[in-house]
């Protein structure tokens, strides 16, 4: 089926006819403003759509300084979700699902779904308070340095100006640019601005509308075309995705897109690549610096920036990342408690000390106006920037992201399992000559000890705290730099010590965490969850009871203890291991000695062997490191450690 598909040439707009489509491309007609479009081809420009092509791309430095971002899960979803009992933050699928109480309250509350569908609750979205500059103004005092709005979510409702679908906020609901309002406003208040695109689980999306009134072609567009579960997306239905991101693209000038799981759950291969390769070209074509944020390590081995959604990493890695979080739930739903601002505050520190970023979501009102609640705890978070932001905006990590008993674990939908920062835990940035040392509670003794800063970790020369105006009194020993606090605390929640020294390295006594001290009889048994992970991919993981270290496919991860050996001894090394994919050699390195271990292949992740590497001797008392590496990085076959015993003979 043939289509018409709208580019410049030379400030006049030509329409070209391509085939094996059925969407149009609708692009601003301002100069400077290239149009990547949808179709079989891909913008003109440096990036081809291969993995090995857009390897070359490199993300700005604009997001790795900006550290804060705020979004909104706002449209017809928010008419359904937020006086809806539960189940409403996929309101238009699961008001299909009669197994799900969503199904009651739509039928209630909208009427019958054969009649009165997802369709049908489009219009009663009107937005009637919507006020573009007053958003934006918020989310600045906030500190926010990028801002923007769900480009379209999961409904396939297109929040701007759209030619490409009918289905869009102008057409129906607010008759109004939604996403046009809100780039002008955010760009205004000097934020970067971002889209983010969901629309590609549409396809799977309505499947359950299928029974109800979506089987009707006329409404293909929003709810796709009518198909079974289980079918691959159509191509149809690629291109329309495809051209409705390079629309916003063109008409919105985004700084950063962003992308939900089904980049890689529905789309396919040929249409991600061919996305990435349109942005960059876009961009490079206006002297843009982009980014594109994403779930899947798989494609961040090629290109990105690495998301994840209510978790975060669990290590200091090399790479810039970004966390996708919510003050409650993404779509405004009433019944729904939020987060306390200090948990939201120590998340954000813990996520910048490793190199990462946070991207917040606010859940506006159906009517436009952002709730009390979500108001003060964005003013809340730009009080403490205000006080703090010296140690977040613009800084790099430290060697170290930080100390203390608390640690999170890694990956998406991790936030859940969070225990409370305490005031023992610290995390540090970098800018310039400065670290800073952010302590995630006040201690009631009114002494803070950092102990990575310890007499071994170099000279400390000035300390101050960010906030509070006079001197500090502070010393640096053995244990760590003690610092005395004053009477009052400069702001709420984390707090930003200012640090300036020679040759600043973390002492290794802070690496000990609980587990590693010895036992009575002198043993010492070192878990997964007190281990250092080194590398991108290695992980601790939990299944069957128990953790365990995993996802050691690259010889080139490694892992590492730090131990307290109590005096003069000798130990035998034991490691209990798994090896399901074939048997790998390693080394274990400690107290300057190395021995070499090798993982027989077992039959199955979860049934353990224990190889013994050796005897180490430990010439003295003290905090010692233990690693683990591949041997032969060649012949490197993944491990699982489930633990390390150095038990004492003499």
């Amino acid at each position: 089926m043939p289509i018409f598909l709208f580019l410049r040439n030379h400030g006049r707009i030509v329409a070209l006819t391509l085939a094996m489509t059925t969407v149009v491309a609708s692009h601003r007609e301002a100069e400077g403003q290239g149009a990547p479009a949808g179709g079989p081809t891909t913008t003109p420009g440096p990036f081809q759509p291969t993995w090995e092509s857009l390897k070359a791309h490199q993300d700005p430095a604009w997001f790795r300084d900006a550290k804060f971002g705020i979004y909104t899960h706002w449209g017809p979803v928010t008419v359904g979700s937020e006086d809806c009992p539960a189940g409403g933050q996929w309101y238009g699928r699961e008001m299909y699902d009669r197994g799900s109480p969503v199904f009651a309250y739509h039928r209630k509350t909208f009427g019958d779904q054969t009649k009165v569908g997802y369709k049908d609750v489009i219009p009663k979205f009107k937005a009637e308070k919507f006020d573009a500059d007053a958003w934006a103004a918020l989310f600045a005092r906030s500190g926010a340095k990028f801002a923007g709005p769900v480009a379209v979510h999961h409904d396939n409702f297109a929040m701007w100006d759209s030619q490409v679908t009918p289905w869009n906020s102008v057409r129906m609901g607010p008759h109004r640019d939604i996403t046009g309002e809100l780039e002008k406003a955010i760009r205004r208040h000097g934020m970067k601005f971002i889209t983010t695109f969901h629309h590609g689980f549409a396809w799977q999306y309505y499947e359950p509308a299928f029974a109800f009134d979506a089987a009707n072609p006329q409404y293909a567009k929003l709810y796709t075309a009518a198909h079974k579960k289980g079918d691959p997306p159509s191509r149809a239905f690629l291109d329309q995705w495809l051209a409705m991101v390079n629309e916003v693209v063109a008409r919105y000038r985004p700084d950063m897109i962003w992308f939900d799981f089904e980049l890689m759950a529905v789309i396919t291969p040929e249409y991600q690549k061919r996305m990435f390769a349109d942005y960059y070209n876009w961009a490079a074509g206006n002297h843009h610096a982009s980014a594109v944020a994403h779930k899947f390590r798989q494609i961040h081995q090629y290109t990105g920036i690495l998301d994840f959604e209510r978790g975060r990493e669990d290590r200091l890695v090399p790479y810039p990342w970004l966390t996708d979080t919510a003050l409650a739930d993404w779509f405004n739903q009433r019944s729904t408690p939020y987060r306390t601002t200090d948990n939201l505050v120590d998340v954000f520190v813990d996520i910048v000390a490793k190199n990462g970023c946070m991207l917040l979501d606010v859940s506006p009102q159906a009517d436009g106006t952002i709730p009390p609640e979500a108001q003060r705890m964005l003013l809340a978070m730009g009080d403490w920037l205000k006080v703090n932001g010296d140690a977040i905006y613009g800084t790099r990590p430290w060697s170290t992201y930080g100390e203390g008993p608390t640690r999170s674990k890694g990956g998406g939908f991790s936030e859940g399992g969070d225990r409370p920062f305490t005031s023992e835990d610290i995390r540090f940035t970098t800018r310039g000559d400065a670290l800073y040392a952010i302590a995630l509670g006040w201690p009631r003794d009114g002494k803070l000890r950092i102990k990575s800063l310890a007499s071994d970790a170099g000279r400390v020369t000035a300390v101050s705290l960010l906030g509070h105006p006079g001197p500090l009194s502070w010393t640096q020993e053995e244990h760590g730099l003690q610092i005395t606090l004053p009477a009052k605390a400069p702001c709420e929640h984390a707090f930003a010590f200012k640090v300036v020294g020679t040759g600043l390295k973390p002492s290794p006594i802070a690496r000990l965490r609980p587990g590693v001290q010895p036992a009575a009889d002198g043993s010492v048994t070192l878990l997964p969850e007190t281990a250092e992970l080194h590398g991108v991919q290695v992980r601790v993981e939990e299944q069957h009871g128990h953790a365990y270290i995993a996802a050691w496919d690259r010889p080139e991860d490694s892992v590492s203890w730090a131990l307290e050996a109590p005096a003069h001894a000798t130990y035998q090394i034991d490691v209990v291991y798994s090896a399901a994919s074939g048997g790998s050699t390693f080394e274990i390195s400690v107290a300057g000695q190395t021995f070499a271990g090798k993982a027989e292949q077992t039959t199955d992740w979860f049934r353990y062997r224990k190889t013994s590497p050796g005897k180490v001797e430990i010439p003295r008392a003290g905090v010692q490191e233990l690693a683990i590496r591949a041997h032969d990085p060649a012949a490197w076959k993944p491990v699982n450690i489930r633990s390390v015993t150095l038990t004492r003979i003499r």
